[in-house]
């Protein structure tokens, strides 16, 4: 075992010449998958002996660092492998993304439009693994999408790194399985008729494209500490990212089981190490795409429909809809920025956004996809959703702009008697709609709150301060502005 995590540390280290580490930490712990090094640490992923955590290291990022009581003895996997953010050096493959032969900007090319994009993202893969014993390229390329070049079949996806520093039974934080966050909670009667609530999570992966810029983002000079790069943080047109969602719901909770013989999966978030079974509902796509030019991106969502008639539960995974804008004047009289496909399942129809702007089912019904995202930037100073008074007029307007990727959504904080919108003293960077990259980023720059380590480049002979700086002080007439975490679980 030993000479394994010689051999992982080795190859970490070969990649960046320049991070010459005298003493990296070694394997002193259990629940990581045979082959990583797995390291005892702390929440904040600083390695510690008697610590309560435990991180997998295969790469220079870290894949987990979860409570070790949420892994259970004896646990021999599935374990969250992806692959080594390090490595998405270049914008990958040039060759034609399929969903370029379609124009979204007409009304009868976009379901080919949203049937290409599943196509390309149904490659990777992380999809496939899910599903060893389906084989055919039919069981998850519907024909009326498109081809997809065998250069893009074969290039590597990668989620982004550092969703961790917390236990995984709270948003924004990996479980050890396959690297799962938890989602919104979705209440009773709001689905499909469901008599009880449930709990979802999620897990999303980057093409090349996309994942190039978390690399580009993120520098690793400083051994155990991340250190990133605001301007990094641009989406090269064409990078695509997918979310899958799984839903913990019970069959009796509906009174049709909506999710008959959808994907199964267990996850492993919870103190105990209890495996909990979940079932795919529901697929986020998001692509930079230029054809959308007041915001340059297209979100699209699918759901599982069981009444689809085919072996295949990929192929059961219906298009809701396409949104490339939040339609800032509202539905006048129709919206002009969403589209919403007529066939997909009807308890998805039924759960669309604001004004029927596009929204997943597990989706918070009182916002909407790009709405959400929009916010989208570090410092995370403004909430994903309009809450309190900024969901009063002429605030919660600003919920429904058209942003380039490329302008920050603001700050705009509710407090007891108004939205304070005073700028703050560093003025927030826009994440490209990426809320993984905003939140990751804004966690690393709080000097306010506690630092985050990386145990997989912490070098024992010569380890980072441990001490947060002092947060410097506010401008003149500004005030300290609050940091959002993703909360998809209201």
């Amino acid at each position: 075992m030993q000479n394994v995590a010689k051999l992982v540390v080795m190859a970490a280290t070969a990649l960046v010449p320049s991070m010459a580490l005298a003493g990296p930490v070694a394997s002193d712990a259990t629940g990581c998958a045979p082959g990583s090094r797995c390291i005892s640490t702390r929440s904040s992923g600083r390695p510690a002996s008697s610590g309560t955590y435990v991180a997998q290291c295969r790469g220079k990022f870290a894949d987990f660092i979860v409570p070790k009581d949420t892994i259970r003895s004896g646990y021999s996997g599935p374990w969250f492998q992806p692959e080594p953010l390090e490595n998405a050096t270049t914008n990958g493959p040039a060759a034609t993304r399929p969903w370029m032969q379609f124009d979204p900007r007409e009304e009868d090319e976009r379901l080919r439009y949203l049937l290409a994009l599943r196509n390309y993202a149904f490659t990777s893969k992380a999809v496939r693994a899910l599903t060893p014993t389906l084989t055919a390229d039919s069981d998850y390329r519907d024909a009326a999408g498109g081809a997809v070049a065998q250069s893009l079949r074969d290039q590597k996806w990668y989620p982004a790194p550092r969703m961790m520093f917390r236990r995984p039974n709270v948003p924004g934080a990996r479980e050890a399985s396959h690297g799962m966050t938890l989602e919104r909670r979705v209440r009773p009667g709001e689905l499909g008729g469901n008599t009880e609530g449930f709990l979802n999570y999620a897990v999303a992966y980057y093409d090349a494209r996309g994942a190039h810029t978390y690399q580009q983002v993120w520098s690793i000079a400083t051994p155990g500490k991340d250190v990133p790069n605001r301007s990094a943080m641009k989406v090269a047109e064409g990078g695509l990212v997918y979310k899958l969602l799984f839903s913990a719901a019970r069959a009796g909770a509906f009174p049709v089981d909506i999710l008959k013989d959808s994907v199964k999966a267990d996850v492993i978030p919870n103190a105990g190490g209890v495996k909990v079974p979940v079932r795919l509902l529901q697929i986020d796509i998001a692509v930079k795409d230029d054809r959308s030019d007041e915001t340059g991106w297209y979100f699209a969502t699918y759901a599982y429909d069981r009444s689809v008639s085919h072996s295949s539960p990929w192929r059961r995974m219906v298009p809701v809809g396409l949104m490339w804008g939040n339609d800032p004047g509202g539905p006048s009289p129709d919206l002009e920025e969403t589209w919403i496909n007529p066939d997909a399942p009807l308890y998805a129809r039924n759960h669309l956004g604001v004004d029927g702007r596009l929204n997943g089912p597990v989706d918070n019904p009182d916002s909407a996809c790009m709405s959400c995202h929009s916010t989208a930037q570090a410092e995370s100073v403004a909430d994903m959703l309009p809450e309190g008074e900024c969901n009063e007029p002429p605030f919660r307007a600003k919920w429904f702009r058209n942003l380039k990727g490329s302008v920050a959504f603001g700050r705009f904080t509710p407090t007891d008697t108004a939205c304070d919108t005073t700028p703050p003293a560093n003025a927030p960077v826009a994440a490209d709609y990426s809320l993984q990259l905003g939140a990751t980023v804004t966690r690393a720059i709080q000097a306010n709150q506690s630092a985050t380590f990386n145990p997989c480049t912490w070098d024992t002979a010569s380890p980072p301060s441990t001490t947060p700086p002092p947060a410097p002080p506010a401008a003149p007439g500004t005030s300290v502005a609050p940091v959002f975490e993703i909360r998809r679980d209201r």
